[in-house]
């Protein structure tokens, strides 16, 4: 017999949000559902702390959020951190300098928020999406950078990310992962850190097993964490190479449809969530 879910684990952008960056009340309704049901509900995102609060809330969360794409696990209410693991201060240089000399825009996530080298539209754009203001350098933000961030993102044109995002994977082989989180955004974070590496460490501090954990994505971010995951749902609104990368994954419907909202109903309606 299948255990029943405790933990679910839930990407944000293009998975849990929808295609304007918002929740809905269905979604807001389904999660606090599951939670009543007994089961833990975590976001699990790229985001900073900062920029995951005000949707923690709106939801009302009943476990920390998972930040950083894994670089932290942090209760975003009180601010306390159970898990951590930043880019190592000349790693994170190193690939602040090679995306410099390729002429690409850059943040570091450092002291609770993030650095930008100057302030433009994408900049402005970013701050729309994360609700959290930058702290602009007017300079090379490798050269700011005095302690280990949380990671380095690049931003840029989708079409940008597809030519430069090989180039640097294969540059830092080894030594960082870098991973796309949305079309135009590049995470550059320590080798050892994912999303599945910080869940399995939130599980212990929560007492479930792993069998118990169901998680949702739609990122090429995602996939360790759906892979780990015992059930796994990657959004219909993902790209093939997401949806298909394993046969187990079962596919929700998109964000569009409130695809996570309509899965959690279902397993609910099924007595498959809780304790």
């Amino acid at each position: 017999m299948m255990k029943k879910i405790r933990l679910i684990a839930v990407d944000m952008d293009g998975t849990l949000l929808n295609h304007e960056g918002k929740l809905t009340e269905r979604t807001v309704k389904a999660a606090k559902a599951a939670m009543e049901k007994g089961a833990k509900f975590v976001l699990s995102s790229g985001r900073m702390p900062g920029a995951l609060r005000a949707f923690a809330g709106e939801i009302g969360v009943n476990a920390p959020c998972v930040c950083f794409n894994g670089g932290a696990v942090v209760d975003v209410f009180t601010g306390e951190v159970y898990y951590k693991t930043p880019v190592p201060l000349d790693l994170a240089k190193d690939i602040a300098r090679e995306a410099e000399s390729m002429n690409l825009y850059i943040h570091a996530f450092v002291g609770g928020g993030y650095i930008a080298p100057v302030y433009n539209e994408k900049t402005a754009a970013y701050e729309r999406l994360t609700t959290v203001k930058a702290t602009v350098v007017n300079g090379k933000v490798s050269e700011h950078m005095t302690e280990a961030p949380m990671k380095v993102l690049i931003l840029d044109t989708p079409e940008g990310v597809e030519k430069v995002l090989p180039v640097l994977q294969e540059k830092f082989m080894g030594r960082a992962a870098i991973m796309r989180s949305q079309k135009h955004l590049i995470e550059c974070v320590d080798k050892n850190t994912s999303k599945a590496g910080a869940l399995e460490h939130l599980i212990h501090v929560l007492g479930i097993d792993k069998e118990e954990t169901l998680s949702f994505g739609d990122g090429q971010n995602d996939l360790e964490m759906l892979k780990w995951s015992s059930e796994s749902y990657v959004m219909d609104n993902a790209s093939d190479a997401v949806k298909y990368a394993s046969d187990r994954f079962k596919i929700a419907p998109s964000n569009r449809e409130d695809g996570v909202a309509q899965v959690i109903e279902q397993l609910i309606s099924e007595g498959r969530i809780g304790e």
